[in-house]
């Protein structure tokens, strides 16, 4: 097959280290791979290196469609990494070129990302149009996002919760995050390496690779403040952190955490596992919420790989761990949460060896790169069995590119009942077809109702412009009155005994006699 990646970012993004070892095995199984992304494309490939796969900017896809790969054929499936808006944009404009079986890949809770930056109440009182201004296209668009999901020929999940969000006529299975349990593999510390780092003494270790933004940087300043916790008990003890963006409030904690905390920036991915070697415990800063818990972060198959003790919160897929067992629970998510959880394995050295090597086992077993891959292998071939070229090339290129996203899915809906009813139920065929007439009826009201606001605006902005037309040319004369009276406070009152005796005309005439 030739798979074609849509990333929402560039290759320092969260999603792309993922890809790229997907890509790496599925070429290895024969398959030819290339990641489109949208910008940046020079800068951002160094971090990648080594790669089974062609890098290529969205522009250069959409020029070329049936260029793209060395055989010479165009992609047989498309993986959209996330429903975000500039990806359904560009999945929008290549479909409408060249129809191919599409496959989403969910990993996050969308509508609370995009909800952190344009409430729900907020994103409700305004049009889709006004919603689209307002949010940034590297988040799912609210009102749009659902039936872009609708319209895969197959859905991947990076966990079972995000299932949810897949509609009925999708076919739909969970692929978690692969590691390379080769290159993340237990392994002693290098002495070198933590004198390198800043490391002290008998210093313990914290290692905590990863990003900051707008949605984990409250979990961040919890997990640096617990550092000065620890440090402030007796325990000497140093964060490692690494990645993208500098962790620009450092400045605004307590000298004893500030002093305890090497921000080492973003490392190239080949040194990541002898940093993470001199880790003590890992720490995957978090509360139970709604953002962590329909999220899988990339940096826990790997802690779990180093056999290393992980604190982490009781939340996303903890259900496949036991506290104490294999990993240790935040609940709170606190930095008194988290120092007391270091604390304690740090005075069991026996208990947080076992944590460690359990660790190990779970990574084994649930996200070895291979096994996942291979999941992912047999989502495509979903995909393209349930791919119909009549109705995506009815889809797609009649009116896919330009129209909005939920009459696409309501014209494939209908489209899908009448190619099901000779094969299924008929009560069932019947449904998918009223649900698509009745999204159709849905779009055009809400459509109807956007439209009359949007005139409503136009004429209020008119009438403020008219209006403010009008005082520029009255402000001029209502200043000479005010001085010509004997200031403000006067002014005022002459008018009110002025208006009580003869009303507005009065003062119409009084004003013109001092101006004339």
């Amino acid at each position: 097959m030739n798979i074609l990646f849509v990333l929402y970012g560039d290759f320092t993004s969260n999603s792309a280290n993922p890809l790229a070892l997907y890509a790496r095995e599925l070429q290895a199984v024969g398959h030819n791979c290339a990641i489109a992304v949208p910008h940046n494309l020079e800068e951002s490939i160094k971090q990648c290196a080594d790669r089974a796969f062609l890098p290529i900017l969205y522009g250069d896809v959409l020029a070329a469609p049936d260029s793209v790969f060395p055989d010479g054929r165009p992609a047989d499936v498309i993986h959209a990494c996330t429903p975000r808006e500039i990806v359904r944009e560009f999945i929008a404009c290549y479909m409408a070129r060249r129809p191919t079986p599409l496959v989403i890949y969910l990993e996050d809770n969308e509508s609370w990302l995009s909800s952190q930056v344009l409430s729900v109440a907020r994103a409700c009182q305004l049009t889709e149009n006004e919603v689209s201004e307002r949010l940034p296209k590297y988040l799912s668009h609210p009102f749009r996002y659902e039936s872009f999901i609708g319209l895969a020929d197959a859905v991947a999940v990076i966990q079972d919760k995000l299932k949810v969000e897949v509609p009925p006529w999708v076919h739909c299975e969970t692929v978690m995050l692969g590691t390379d349990l080769e290159f993340f593999s237990p392994r002693l510390p290098d002495p070198a390496l933590r004198t390198q780092c800043g490391v002290h003494g008998d210093e313990r270790v914290i290692v905590y690779h990863g990003g900051l933004n707008v949605f984990t940087r409250p979990a961040i300043e919890a997990l640096c403040r617990a550092v000065g916790v620890i440090n402030r008990q007796g325990y000497p003890c140093r964060l490692l952190r690494t990645g993208l963006h500098p962790l620009d409030f450092l400045g605004q904690l307590l000298p004893e955490s500030r002093s305890k905390i090497n921000d080492l920036g973003l490392l190239q991915k080949s040194e990541l596992p002898n940093i993470l070697a001199l880790a003590d415990v890992f720490v995957q800063p978090g509360k139970i919420d709604s953002f962590e818990d329909l999220r899988l972060p990339g940096k826990v198959p790997e802690f779990l790989a180093m056999a290393r003790p992980v604190v982490m919160p009781d939340a996303g897929i903890a259900h496949l761990f036991t506290d104490g067992i294999d990993v240790a629970f935040l609940r709170t998510g606190s930095a008194e949460e988290i120092a007391d959880k270091c604390i304690a394995l740090f005075l069991d050295p026996q208990k947080a060896d076992a944590i460690g090597r359990a660790g190990r086992l779970l990574a084994e077993k649930y996200f070895d790169v291979r096994a996942q891959a291979c999941r992912l292998e047999g989502v495509y071939r979903a995909a393209r069995n349930n791919f119909n070229p009549v109705i995506a090339s009815n889809v797609w290129q009649e009116g896919g590119q330009v129209s909005p996203v939920t009459l696409v899915l309501a014209r494939k809906l209908r489209l899908m009942s009448d190619l099901c009813k000779p094969q299924c139920d008929f009560k069932v065929s019947e449904m998918v077809w009223i649900h698509g007439e009745y999204m159709e009826h849905l779009h055009q009201r809400v459509r109807g109702l956007e439209s009359r606001i949007e005139e409503r605006d136009a004429l209020v902005a008119v009438a403020s412009s008219l209006l403010w037309r009008k005082m520029k040319r009255l402000l001029p004369l209502l200043a000479g009155t005010i001085n010509r009276c004997g200031g403000l406070t006067r002014t005022f009152k002459r008018a009110m005994r002025l208006y009580r005796r003869e009303g507005l005309a009065g003062i119409r005439r009084r004003i013109r006699g001092i101006t004339a």
